[in-house]
């Protein structure tokens, strides 16, 4: 039985629209972005995104075109900025934002330029913890594009069908700076439990 979503907005931004998912007894903020091509107008963004990180309480979504790279093997061809791959991950880190990774294609840009083909991974989502452990079978999936040079992305919350009951249990380093991190383990580890991941 599916429930019905009610949306209202929380902030805006010319870049950017963020609004509040009533879903049932689940609440979240789902943040879409397209960020601007032009460096400098990008800055604006990333604050806006800053600023945003201070105010959500709720768990929180944040998907769309970023049109920035964090990696150098989320390009080929053209060049890759360590100092703009750097301040997108700062603002990634100080909103406490964790990259959902994509299954799919690698690439979600591609550019044919004189003969030069341009890939990039410039749209991506991303999610607090709290978003994560509210739908921990969510991933996202690279399709294939139809007219834009941009492929969408596929956000899937109930996870794979075809994955087993039985789940790895994978850990993430941003846990570990939480600041009641050693308190949380040590008192899943005490319970009566076979393994840590069952304690959690």
């Amino acid at each position: 039985m599916s429930c019905v979503a009610i949306l209202s907005e929380f902030a805006s931004h010319p870049q950017a629209i963020s609004f509040t998912v009533a879903e049932g007894s689940k609440n979240w903020v789902c943040t879409v972005v397209y960020a601007n091509p032009q460096m400098d107008l990008r800055q604006q963004v990333w604050a806006h995104l800053w600023e945003l990180g201070g105010r959500v309480t709720l768990p929180w979504l944040v998907l769309g075109d970023f049109n920035e790279i964090l990696l150098s093997t989320e390009c080929r061809g053209g060049r890759f900025s360590m100092a703009r791959a750097s301040q997108f991950l700062e603002v990634l880190n100080e909103c406490n934002l964790l990259d959902m990774g994509a299954k799919g294609l690698r690439f979600t840009w591609y550019r044919n330029q004189r003969g030069v083909v341009l890939a990039k991974r410039l749209d991506r989502a991303v999610c607090n913890v709290a978003w994560q452990a509210m739908f921990p079978e969510a991933y996202v999936e690279n399709l294939c594009r139809v007219y834009s040079d941009h492929y969408p992305l596929l956000l899937r919350r109930e996870g794979s069908r075809e994955k087993s009951q039985d789940r790895p249990f994978r850990f993430q380093a941003a846990w570990a700076t939480h600041r009641d991190f050693e308190q949380i383990v040590r008192e899943a580890w005490c319970r009566s439990t076979p393994t840590l991941a069952n304690g959690l």
